[in-house]
């Protein structure tokens, strides 16, 4: 008759429990001051900026939307305040700030490919 394991179980040591293992000894080490990391912090966009942002390239959130593929809804929740843009659509929103007819194209011509 074969063993069963139960879920999460094993016999054998795995290159991902081994991984696992050094992962959270790494975090015990930083915690304890024993480790020194490196730590990236992104910088954040208001809710009245993106809405600054917004209000200079486009009448709506809608037009928005047609125009640079981030949801109506997603852009007024960030306009306010009940949500945040995280890095990569905070960086998205800079850019469209900076040279919106840019960011436009690539959307376009990726919607029409």
């Amino acid at each position: 008759m074969a063993k069963t394991a139960k879920f999460g179980t094993s016999d054998e040591d795995t290159s991902f429990g081994a991984g696992l293992i050094e992962a959270l000894q790494e975090a015990i080490a930083w915690k304890r001051g024993e480790l020194e990391l490196t730590v990236v912090s992104y910088p954040t966009i208001t809710a009245d900026r993106v809405k600054t942002i917004r209000k200079a390239v486009s009448k709506s959130p809608k037009d928005f939307a047609k125009r640079f593929g981030i949801p109506a809804r997603t852009l007024e929740g960030w306009e306010q305040g009940r949500r945040h843009p995280d890095p990569a659509a905070a960086t998205l929103l800079r850019v469209i700030e900076r040279n919106p007819e840019v960011v436009e194209a690539v959307v376009q011509s990726t919607l029409s490919s």
